[in-house]
C-alpha cells in the first residue's frame, strides 16, 4: 500500500505553529505532526471535560471566595482563632484560584 501523503500551508496567523516546526528537520516534522495529531484525536474528549470540571471548580471557589470576603461576621466576638481559620480560607482558595489559572 502506497503511503498517502497531506500537507498543509502555515498562515499568517499560525507564528506559534512556525516557530515549533521551525526547530524540526523534515523527518521529525512528519513525526510531530503524527504524534500531535493522534494525541488530540485520541484526548479532545478528556481535555473538554477536564476544561469543563475547571470552570465549574473556578465558578465555586469565586462564589466562595465572595461569601469569604462579603458575608459580616455573625458574632462580633474578636476570637484569634476563628479569624485565622477565615484568612487562613481566604489564602487557600485564592491560591487554588491562581494554579487553576495558570
Amino acid at each position: 500500500m502506497k503511503d498517502e501523503k497531506y500537507s498543509f500551508r502555515i498562515r499568517e496567523g499560525d507564528k506559534d505553529i512556525k516557530e515549533i516546526l521551525f526547530k524540526l528537520n523534515t523527518n521529525e516534522r512528519s513525526d510531530f505532526i503524527r504524534n500531535a495529531i493522534r494525541f488530540y484525536a485520541n484526548y479532545q474528549d478528556k481535555i473538554n471535560n477536564i476544561d469543563n470540571k475547571l470552570e465549574k471548580i473556578l465558578k465555586r471557589l469565586e462564589i466562595k471566595l465572595e461569601n469569604l470576603s462579603v458575608s459580616p461576621s455573625v458574632s462580633q466576638s474578636n476570637d484569634e482563632e476563628n479569624q485565622k481559620t477565615d484568612e487562613t480560607e481566604k489564602l487557600l482558595a485564592e491560591s487554588v484560584m491562581d494554579i487553576l489559572s495558570l
